[in-house]
């Protein structure tokens, strides 16, 4: 593929790609572990899937603490990458109680930021997904 300046634009079905990479790979460490610590997963222009490495410095950091580090990472190699989508282990309040969920951030340069929730049970057991506007917090001017 040649490094042509439409390459480095979104492609249609990036962010849905992005989203079922990161609910399957959540799903599996939710699957073995029963949690997972946030992570990330980015497309490059030549349309490979890759996924940031960050070092919290600690074996059990926050949360919060790893998607500072992965946001991080992603804004420093926005160049290289079409869209990006941040994933974590989250819980949802309600009148009827807590729910456990996955959460995707989806953004891509140029696109509305989405969120995407998929509730959880135990198994894990996935529940309907819904979406929510997103927060541009990776291709930010």
């Amino acid at each position: 593929m040649t490094d042509t300046p439409a390459a480095h634009e979104p492609q249609p079905g990036d962010l849905d790609q992005l989203l079922s990479a990161s609910i399957e790979a959540a799903s599996s460490m939710l699957s073995v572990d029963g949690e997972f610590y946030p992570f990330a997963v980015a497309l490059t222009h030549s349309g490979e899937l890759v996924s940031p490495a960050v070092d919290p410095g600690t074996d059990q950091p926050d949360a919060e603490d790893v998607v500072d580090l992965l946001l991080e990472a992603l804004r420093d190699g926005r160049e290289t990458i079409r869209a990006a989508a941040l994933c974590s282990d989250v819980t949802l309040a309600s009148d009827t109680g807590d729910q456990d969920a996955i959460r995707v951030e989806l953004e891509a340069p140029e696109h509305q930021p989405v969120t995407i929730l998929v509730p959880y049970d135990a198994g894990p057991v996935l529940g309907e997904p819904f979406g929510v506007d997103g927060e541009a917090r990776i291709f930010t001017t």
